[in-house]
């Protein structure tokens, strides 16, 4: 929209920025409510934002779903609630919580659905999906566990999918490599059977052509020990292992390709895919 003075600057009234505050205050409170609950709903479209049919003061839907609809409609709330989950998830006692296990995979699927509707929010949603990947928790159960870390993969894949994809590649590797440093252990971000359940799930989104920076982001994740050793593991499928060679031929594909039109490359490009 245009400013009334004819200018690109949008003109915001006392009671636009009135209502946008209390909005802002009515969304604190919702994810203070959250914090404390087992579990909640989220909604994927901004339909609901808990004005229905019942008594006046009294919300018609649940917190969870009032929240997701903010987040929908307003991009302040959501990268506000993507803060608040930050915050909450970098605590050294959340992963150790009685509701750690409940509660994740819904701010998970809260951090979707705001990087569907509000790409700028992205980064902070890569960084949030990283976070709850490294948590552990010796009271949860494995199979519990694993599957909170398997939807911070499938969060990361979206990404990857709406084009983020060198961000993602590159965020992983330096996470991996981090873990490399530290000796790994109970904090690691990503066992080899994480590993490859990333890896099967990129190989089934990506596709040639690949441009040069995507090749190099994931030749070099695909260098690191974690990730060699995970796909030199018997447990990933030999059909999988045919579709890696076929990535690295198109690799070869795209840096000649490069070489040929003059682009600028580098001596690592040729090492990379050796």
């Amino acid at each position: 929209e245009r400013g009334a003075n004819g200018t690109d600057e949008v003109d915001i009234s006392l009671n636009d920025e009135d209502q946008l505050t209390q909005t802002v205050l009515a969304c604190s409170q919702l994810c203070e409510q959250v914090e404390n609950m087992v579990s909640f709903a989220v909604l994927d479209n901004s339909s609901d934002d808990g004005e229905g049919d019942s008594a006046p003061g009294v919300p018609s839907s649940s917190v969870g779903r009032r929240l997701s609809s903010h987040c929908v409609r307003h991009a302040v709330i959501a990268r506000g609630a993507l803060l608040w989950a930050s915050e909450l998830a970098s605590g050294p006692e959340f992963a150790e919580t009685a509701s750690y296990p409940t509660l994740s995979p819904c701010i998970l699927s809260l951090a979707r659905v705001i990087s569907r509707h509000h790409p700028m929010t992205r980064p902070a949603v890569l960084d949030l999906a990283l976070l709850f990947a490294s948590h552990s928790n010796r009271d949860v159960g494995h199979k519990k566990m694993a599957s909170i870390k398997e939807q911070c993969v499938r969060l990361l894949l979206c990404l990857l999918a709406e084009g983020h994809s060198v961000e993602v590649l590159r965020a992983v590797r330096g996470r991996l490599e981090g873990d490399a440093a530290s000796g790994g252990g109970g904090g690691a971000t990503m066992d080899s059977a994480l590993v490859r359940y990333l890896f099967s799930g990129l190989l089934e989104l990506v596709r040639p052509p690949f441009s040069l920076s995507f090749v190099r982001a994931l030749g070099g994740l695909m260098m690191t020990r974690a990730v060699v050793e995970a796909l030199q593991s018997a447990h990933f499928e030999a059909s999988k292992r045919h579709m890696i060679i076929q990535l690295v031929q198109n690799f070869e594909g795209t840096c000649e390709a490069q070489r040929r039109d003059g682009g600028v490359g580098c001596e690592g490009d040729g090492v990379l895919i050796a």
